[in-house]
């Protein structure tokens, strides 16, 4: 399965990876890293069991790095597309606003 990844996935995966490199172990990114891995993997082989975003169908998330981190992505025929890494500390409405659930 093809795994793109959107401008705003990469920007706020890089802020994330800064965050973590300033505050968080070394063993703290590593599990970041592996679960991220671990995901991945499974999109590749097509085990997509995550929970759904509203009634949307398509759009659906996956907790990686000890459930500090949401990864929203979109579910395509033959591609994944990755919209969004999200720190589950942050405000909630921005998120909305994202993902343009309002």
């Amino acid at each position: 399965m093809k795994i793109r990844y959107s401008k705003n996935a990469l920007k706020t995966l890089q802020e994330i990876i800064e965050f973590l490199e300033s505050k968080w172990t070394d063993k703290e990114i590593q599990n970041l890293n592996n679960d991220f891995e671990k995901f991945i993997q499974s999109l590749n082989d097509r085990i997509i069991s995550y929970p759904k975003i509203n009634s949307k169908d398509n759009l659906r998330f996956a907790l990686i790095g000890k459930k500090q981190v949401k990864v929203f992505f979109e579910l395509h025929d033959d591609s994944v597309e990755i919209l969004l890494f999200w720190a589950n500390k942050k405000d909630p409405e921005n998120l909305k606003y994202l993902l343009n659930l309002k």
